[in-house]
């Protein structure tokens, strides 16, 4: 695979277009694999380190609620039409929002389920609520780094949280389907996902350094150097016969200008 540069020399004025081949930068990045791989395993390492040590463990509690609209509620019937899933599921949209009201958290943390300080300020940055697809059911889950915290929190949430809803929301209902229970697992950090993270830090940081080096490293490798970058053809070569290289390696080079090549072939001619 190869590409075109265009240039211009000091001794041609014409325009010349020389081809690269980058068979020289594959080889060497070949050749500094194990120097990205290395710095890719590091980086890894480090990050998960780094997150297992300073990062704290959290957890989550969760409960799941079902709304239901004025409709349902006096009606009281069996079947439910259409249109009472609807009207729920946009009322749905409203309790999720008011769950994270300070209205609704003040008295949660007004209870005595809660033996802890915390204010309702506090506690919103704990609680996140989702709605489930196509459904009139909340989700809502407290992460904090004590699963009692994060199980109380719930517990009260959930208790005070359908009154307070009555309240706000004339003529609808909350109630809880899925009680808050312990978390006996951490929610997080993702230890996988740090180390990933460290690994492709680790490789584009040692591929750029690796590149940069290539780039920036202008000095002659060989003949074809000389004659891609000053336009001097080589007369010869002086094998370094002390390197147990054979030939490819060169301790010096002759080289000559186009006019003196063409002086060398005429004299040579003529004799």
């Amino acid at each position: 695979m190869e590409k075109e540069i265009v240039t211009k020399t000091k001794n041609d004025s014409s325009v010349r277009e020389i081809e690269v081949n980058i068979a020289p930068l594959l080889s060497m990045l070949l050749k500094k694999l194990w120097l990205i791989l290395t710095s890719a395993a590091v980086m890894a390492l480090v990050f998960y380190l780094a997150t297992l040590i300073f990062v704290k463990p959290t957890y989550k509690a969760t409960f799941t609620a079902f709304v239901n609209n004025q409709t349902q509620i006096q009606a009281q019937k069996s079947t439910v039409s259409t249109s009472d899933l609807q009207a729920s599921k946009e009322l749905v949209q409203t309790y999720a929002r008011i769950l994270t009201s300070n209205t609704v958290l003040k008295a949660a943390a007004s209870s005595d389920i809660i033996n802890f300080d915390i204010s309702p300020s506090q506690m919103a940055k704990y609680v996140t609520t989702e709605i489930e697809k196509n459904t009139q059911i909340i989700k809502v889950s407290v992460i904090t780094t004590d699963p009692q915290k994060s199980y109380k929190i719930a517990q009260a949430i959930a208790m005070k949280a359908p009154d307070e809803m009555k309240i706000i929301v004339k003529g609808s209902s909350m109630s809880t389907v899925d009680e808050p229970q312990v978390p006996k697992t951490k929610f997080g950090p993702n230890y996988v996902s740090s180390a990933l993270i460290g690994a492709l830090v680790g490789f584009a940081l040692s591929l750029a350094y690796v590149l940069i080096r290539y780039f920036r490293d202008d000095t002659l490798k060989s003949e074809g150097d000389l004659e891609g970058r000053y336009n001097l053809p080589v007369v010869g070569v002086i094998p370094n016969m002390n390197e147990n290289k054979g030939f490819d390696y060169y301790q010096n080079y002759y080289y000559a200008s186009p006019k003196e090549k063409d002086k060398n072939n005429t004299e040579g001619g003529k004799a």
